[in-house]
């Protein structure tokens, strides 16, 4: 096959179709990471919240908030 093409019309060819594979690989990848990121924040949402803490505590009769149990000391 015998094309009209020099060998800069050739070279342009080549390098725009490389800058349009980096484009759609670019566009790929943002598109992976927003399906990505969509599904981690639908899957926080359907799992249960850890219940917050009211405080540090060591007592084993209950829930006492920032009370230190010092019976294991004696």
């Amino acid at each position: 096959m015998k094309t009209n093409l020099n060998h800069d019309q050739i070279a342009m060819s080549i390098e725009r179709a490389r800058n349009e594979r980096s484009l759609a690989v670019g566009r790929w990848i943002a598109s992976a990471m927003h399906t990505l990121l969509d599904w981690m924040e639908k899957g926080s949402q359907t799992q249960p919240q850890p219940a917050a803490q009211t405080g540090y505590h060591l007592n084993s009769e209950g829930r006492h908030p920032k009370a230190f149990d010092t019976s294991a000391f004696v």
